[in-house]
């Protein structure tokens, strides 16, 4: 259909600012009018879908994938091309896939190793966020190279996993300042990641070796602390804050409140 006329008669048009019923008429994958009644010319060569009482929306953008995402002795379920694949038959056309480097690896290179993973396989647009694991000059220079040559502009943080991706405070600062200063956005994971690694440690001499620990060594608290840590991190730098996968009621109301008090 990419390459055809196509009229999108009936539907209900959602947008962001309003829902209206109108018809849609795209040209080579490019919707050029959205209006009441629309007879585009010439009518050779017009492929009409009836949409009416269905509801035709602009294609979703998942924000927060992980495709063969290698991670801590396993591997994520889908590649490229089955995730994307997957994505387009909801209706999301495009993700924004994570870069993410072992600690002391360089952010670059993780972002081309994801790139080559991605670029033969995926069947929908795409976009890498780059994560920041471990921090020195040469990572603050990456990320300024990242974001001026190859067209990213989010970092993301993990105050969780610890001796494996966990940043600290310091760390923090340091990278909130830097997306700051080239424009960036930052994100975190927000766990506290040492309160986690007792837990674990607690959980697992007491024998509980399945999946049910994972989330019985997370208590809510655990969440609530690091987003409000990570908030008065991010105010201190005036830097805009992106919270990821919020779990937690107790960590949305520390969110919700640092919003109403305009951080």
């Amino acid at each position: 259909l990419a390459q055809q006329r196509l009229l999108i008669k009936g539907g209900k048009v959602v947008n962001d600012d309003c829902s209206v019923v109108a018809d849609v008429y795209v040209e080579d994958g490019v919707v050029q009018q959205v209006g009441p009644n629309l007879n585009p010319e010439p009518p050779n060569g017009l492929v009409v879908l009836d949409a009416t009482n269905k509801l035709v929306i602009p294609g979703g953008i998942d924000t927060h994938t992980h495709m063969q995402f290698p991670f801590m002795g396993s591997r994520s379920k889908d590649d490229f091309y089955t995730g994307t694949k997957a994505a387009l038959a909801g209706g999301t056309t495009m993700i924004i896939d994570f870069a993410i480097p072992q600690k002391g690896c360089s952010l670059i290179e993780a972002f081309d190793t994801w790139k080559s993973w991605a670029d033969p396989k995926v069947c929908c647009d795409y976009a890498l966020h780059v994560a920041v694991t471990w921090w020195s000059t040469e990572v603050k220079e990456e990320m300024k190279s990242l974001v001026q040559n190859k067209g990213v502009n989010s970092f993301k943080m993990f105050m969780a996993y610890k001796d494996v991706y966990m940043v600290n405070d310091e760390e923090l600062y340091a990278a909130f300042s830097c997306c700051k200063e080239l424009g960036a956005i930052a994100q975190v994971h927000a766990e506290n990641g040492e309160l986690i690694a007792q837990g674990a440690k607690k959980l697992l001499a007491m024998g509980v070796t399945g999946p049910e620990g994972h989330e019985m060594c997370r208590p809510e608290e655990v969440e609530a602390e690091a987003t409000q840590r990570a908030i008065t991190i991010a105010n201190a730098v005036n830097c805009p804050l992106y919270v990821v996968h919020v779990m937690s009621k107790s960590a949305a109301r520390v969110i919700s409140n640092a919003r109403r008090e305009g951080k």
